[in-house]
């Protein structure tokens, strides 16, 4: 899978907590993210660009959330933080839900109504 990342070149700035995770956990990120994603075939790739979007979701998610350098643990078996983990759950999760929201139901099968609360 070919992917644009940012990469910085660590001159003598001093980064940002929140910069220091994104260079240590973006391709990390990118990973786990294009793994978890729904393909045609075992022979194909999830679109880059769509990988990109969830990933950054993810970011901005996690980044609203609080995210700092002092509370992350790595998940299970991943050097990954674990709340990026859960964010990035969460937007695939929410393009998947959008995903099949758009999907015409298959000819022959009527598409369910709302159900108004009575």
């Amino acid at each position: 899978m070919s992917v644009t990342t940012i990469t910085a070149h660590r001159s003598g700035r001093r980064y940002s907590p929140a910069e220091e995770l994104f260079l240590a956990h973006q391709q990390q990120l990118l990973q786990f993210i294009a793994d978890r994603l729904p393909v045609a075939d075992y022979r194909s790739a999830p679109d880059p660009h769509l990988v990109e979007d969830l990933v950054q979701e993810a970011w901005v998610k996690a980044l609203l959330g609080g995210l700092d350098n002092t509370d992350v643990r790595p998940g299970l078996d991943s050097e990954l933080p674990e709340v990026l983990m859960d964010a990035a759950r969460v937007a695939i999760y929410r393009h998947l839900t959008w995903q099949l929201a758009e999907e015409p139901a298959p000819s022959g099968v009527a598409a369910l109504e709302p159900r108004v609360a009575a």
